[in-house]
């Protein structure tokens, strides 16, 4: 039986290549700026995720500016003024017609606590199962315009001798929270499954 994430990778599986790619790219910027400062990485570890999540947004940008683009995505930034979600990736979002994915450095695999309303809302959401059961047992549709929420979640390897790379790239469905402890639907990691994919 099919796990409820295949559809979902599979209908994303081009954007999801492209965010991976902008984000390895990010971190080759990134430890170039370092380099030509002679700075350490680790002395400030939210500008070296600031100046991946900077080079990804230029990457990713175009697919938000051709609204008939393939992918039908759309790229937002959150205000600076607006709720701080808690991790220096939290300010890329992306749209597609039926996702919202927000994309966190994560060096431990888990979602930001639920410490604000605005993730608090975010991960609010009916677990797949119970979904799947609404459909199957309504007449009516439920609210058409709601977007599946969805996160991605990113580390990187810092070896010396070696390129920049990923080591964490995971999609991850939430289902609520409960104080700040996430509830989590599902979470599968997409670096093989994506490099799989390719061959």
């Amino acid at each position: 039986m099919e796990h409820p994430s295949d559809a979902v990778v599979r209908r994303l599986h081009p954007l999801l290549v492209e965010v991976r790619d902008a984000l390895v790219r990010g971190l080759a910027v990134s430890r170039a700026i370092h380099a030509e400062h002679d700075w350490q990485p680790g002395a400030d570890r939210h500008l070296d995720h600031q100046l991946v999540r900077r080079e990804a947004m230029e990457r990713l940008r175009p697919y938000a500016e051709h609204h008939d683009h393939p992918f039908g995505t759309q790229l937002e930034l959150l205000e600076p003024a607006n709720e701080n979600l808690g991790l220096p990736m939290s300010g890329l979002i992306l749209r597609t017609p039926t996702e919202v994915l927000r994309v966190w450095h994560s060096d431990d695999g888990e979602l930001p606590a639920a410490e604000t309303q605005g993730l608090r809302d975010f991960y609010a959401q009916a677990p797949t199962a119970q979904l799947r059961l609404q459909l199957a047992l309504d007449t009516v549709p439920g609210d058409p315009g709601r977007r599946e929420h969805l996160a991605l979640l990113w580390a990187d390897s810092r070896t010396p001798g070696r390129d920049p790379e990923l080591v964490r790239f995971d999609l991850v469905r939430p289902r609520g929270s409960s104080g700040r402890r996430v509830d989590v639907d599902w979470h599968v990691g997409l670096l093989d499954r994506l490099r799989s994919s390719a061959a």
